[in-house]
């Protein structure tokens, strides 16, 4: 019959050599690569959750993208009350790689935005706003 520490070394050994395997990439975390691709970045998302973090309010924002066009529909939801008339924003304009502008149905820039990582976009115009988009 095997010894008590005969099975303790064992169970060190495996554990060990299962370290060593994770450290030298021969066996994976066991991340879902299906799950991982499926988080949704700020220049493809279609839904933004906007924080007005100077006041704490947030409301949700949709974006209807247009394919081949760089005009989009910006439909606000329950966004009455939020800085530079968000409830009023109707077009999201991709000017650039990585800046957008939003506006009014006459035009007029409400906002100029830039992204500010993967997941989400930052006001930069005008400068006393306090808004970021988070994409979901």
């Amino acid at each position: 019959m095997r010894s008590y520490a005969y099975w303790i070394n064992g169970a060190v050994v495996l554990g060990v050599t299962g370290m060593v395997a994770m450290s030298y990439g021969n066996a994976g975390p066991g991340i879902d690569p299906m799950t991982t691709a499926s988080v949704v970045s700020a220049e493809n998302a279609d839904r933004f959750m906007v924080v007005d973090h100077a006041h704490n309010h947030t409301c949700i924002v949709a974006l209807h993208r247009a394919p081949g066009y760089d005009i989009h529909r910006l439909e606000p939801g329950h966004c009455d009350g939020m800085p530079a008339d968000l409830a009023d924003a109707r077009t999201w304009q991709d000017t650039e790689t990585g800046k957008v502008r939003i506006t009014d149905r006459q035009g007029n820039v409400l906002m100029r935005l830039s992204v500010s990582d993967k997941y989400g976009w930052d006001v930069v115009e005008p400068k006393n706003l306090a808004l970021s988009f988070e994409a979901f």
